[in-house]
This record gives structure tokens, sequence and C-alpha cells, in this order.
């Protein structure tokens, strides 16, 4: 048994683990009925594919009976493919601060691990550099959030900290612009702000929101302004897709600020 063991399953959840070097990757476990129907098959060249990519990675690989792989991974939709593998590596705050002209979000409160994956997955699509979180154990549902994220919780660069204030406190003394966001009626318009790099954005969970301390230090609140009165608000994972796109638009627009983001799409097309 290895300590502290995960079990990730489906072909994208274990390819980018090994491809990210995100994480100890032991054993790929595949269905070995599966494996052979679509090896002797004249179709299913997608998933002949899969089983090639996974092979060049010289990974320790376990062919197991359908039964036993249905009790080794309870995923209908794994596809035959999963992997032991170990804790989540992360990045350091500082490895993060010191990226140039960096585009970096911290996240607190968002706890399903379902949110928290297609947060993750949306942040990195926006072509976010860093992501900082509070030191809770956010992937002791390593499984969940990794298909939730399609691997992008294995990509993008995280760092992890006992004080969230402290931490802020720090990017904002390297100069960046600290943005927090709230819907109070204080807070600023998404759309009539002006940003740059390197920029900071603060998201908190749809409970308890961000601390005091954070927002005080912020050189700016922002908000998503709803064309119609709601007695409601967008749960955290819209609200992120919404700032997160719009800011990386703003960005982009910025002529001191064009970042290329080619090594952070290894897989498009792919």
């Amino acid at each position: 048994m290895i300590k502290n063991e995960r079990i990730l399953s489906g072909f994208i959840s274990v390819r980018t683990a090994l491809e990210a070097k995100s994480r100890e990757v032991y054993k790929v476990v595949i269905d070995k009925e599966r494996y052979e129907s679509v090896i002797k098959s004249g179709f299913h060249a997608p998933e002949k594919r899969q089983y090639d990519i996974l092979r060049k990675y010289e990974v320790p690989t376990e062919f197991v009976s359908k039964e036993a792989f249905t009790a080794f991974c309870d995923n209908p939709s794994a596809g035959g493919i999963a992997a032991v593998a170990g804790e989540r590596l992360y990045s350091s705050l500082e490895s993060l601060v010191e990226q140039k002209n960096a585009y970096l979000v911290v996240l607190d409160g968002i706890e399903d691990p379902f949110n928290f994956g297609f947060t993750l997955r949306t942040l990195y699509a926006a072509g976010v550099d860093g992501v900082i979180l509070p030191k809770r154990n956010f992937f002791s549902s390593d499984d969940i959030v990794v298909r939730s994220s399609a691997g992008a919780s294995e990509l993008l660069k995280i760092a992890v900290t006992d004080d969230l204030t402290e931490a802020c406190r720090s990017v904002k003394e390297k100069g960046f612009l600290l943005i927090s966001t709230d819907k109070s009626e204080k807070a600023r318009d998404l759309y009539r702000t002006t940003v740059k790099r390197p920029v900071c954005l603060v998201f908190g969970g749809e409970k308890r929101g961000i601390s005091a301390g954070i927002t005080e230090m912020s050189d700016m609140v922002i908000k998503v302004k709803y064309p119609r009165e709601c007695h409601f608000s967008l749960n955290a994972s819209s609200a992120v897709s919404i700032i997160s796109f719009e800011i990386a638009r703003r960005l982009a627009k910025t002529p001191d600020n064009i970042r290329n983001l080619t090594n952070n799409n290894r897989f498009r097309n792919t």
C-alpha cells in the first residue's frame, strides 16, 4: 500500500498527471478485456491512440479483468483507464509572485470538488499563471477535481499558504494590482474598470466570501453588475468564469501586457 495514494480515472486525468508531473504516478491500470477489444477492432482509432500515448511514459502498467477494474475504479466513464498516484505537488508562493507580469488568482471557500474543478478549468483556459489556496485539503477528492477540471488542476501552478491574508499582502508588495470580488454596493462595475499586469484576483466562496482584511488591502473591489434585479447571486464558478475571462480580455488589449500563452496550451488539438 502506497501512503496517501490517490486513484485517478480516465485517459485525460491520467495523461495530464503524467505530462504535467504534478504528482507521482506509480501505476497505470487498464481493463484488459476492453483493451483487447479495441486493439483487435478495425475501428476505435482514438482509443488505440490513447494506449499509444500512455505507453510512451514508461510507467508500470497492470492489465486486469473487467470485474477487477470496476472494483478498483468505481467510475463508469473511466474508459477502462485509471492510475495509482500520489498527492498533488505544489509550487511555492515565491515562485508564483516572481513570474514576470503574472496573472494570479486567490481562491478561498470553494469547497465542493466539482465546483473547484470547474473553477480551475476556467482559470487555466483564461490564461491564469498561478493559483493561491489556503492550506486546506482541496484535493481530498482528487479524482473528482481532476476529472471536472479536464486535467487543468494538474497543469496549473498552485501554491498553498497557512495565512491567505499575509499571502495577499506579499503579492501586493511585489507590485501586483490586488483586486477582490464582492457583490456589495461599494464594489465597482467589472466593465468600468482598468487593469494592468501584474494582477491578482481574489475570489471568495458563496458562503463566507472574502475576509475583511483582504478586502481592505485590495486596490480595487469589483462585481458583475446584473442587467436585471435578482434576489440571488451567481454561483462561484460562474462568477469566476465571467470575471477571469473579462480580465484576460482587458489584459490582452494592453500592448505592454500582451503575453504569449502557447506554452500553457500543450494539449490543444491533440
